[in-house]
């Protein structure tokens, strides 16, 4: 399989997050028309939120895969922007396949249901990088909701991790 062809196939795979979470990722996204123009600081559309949680999740260290009764389906991951972030989540994702049973580069190789297995099993364990970002976030919501009001909050968060 061709290295178009491959990302072709992850970008079709639709994302979910934990639908426990969904009251603060509205709450800190823009959802729709909504601008949210309030007190509160907000990453943009729920793909950009999907996306910053995961990052804090990877930098965390921790993956919290979903159960399935827990799964909320939003977007396609081919449908995440910026592009560049959402590269650099599949290329941090591909780094670490190892540690979730895949040498990436064998794919080139592989038959159509090793390909259909990492696929899956890469979005997963995307998924659970998030679902632990959206803990940390939830966390500091409740705790810390303060934070919140400043502009770069997120890069605060990104940073506090560091």
């Amino acid at each position: 399989m061709d290295g178009q062809s491959f990302r072709d196939r992850i970008g079709q795979k639709r994302v979910n997050f934990n639908k426990k979470y969904d009251g603060l990722i509205r709450a800190i996204s823009k959802v729709g028309a909504s601008s949210q123009k309030g007190e509160f600081s907000s990453f943009g559309p729920i793909y950009e939120t999907f996306m910053y949680a995961f990052i804090i999740g990877y930098k965390l260290g921790v993956s919290k895969p979903l159960e399935s009764g827990e799964r909320v389906g939003f977007n396609d991951f081919v449908d995440f922007k910026p592009t560049p972030i959402r590269d650099f989540v599949l290329m941090l994702l591909l780094n670490k396949s190892e540690e979730f049973g895949f040498k990436w580069i064998e794919l080139e190789n592989a038959s159509e249901d090793t390909i259909n297995t990492f696929v899956t099993e890469l979005i997963r364990q995307m998924e659970g990088y998030a679902n632990a970002g959206f803990e940390y976030l939830q966390n500091k919501w409740d705790n810390e909701n303060m934070k919140f009001r400043n502009p770069f909050v997120f890069v605060n968060f990104i940073e506090e991790l560091s």
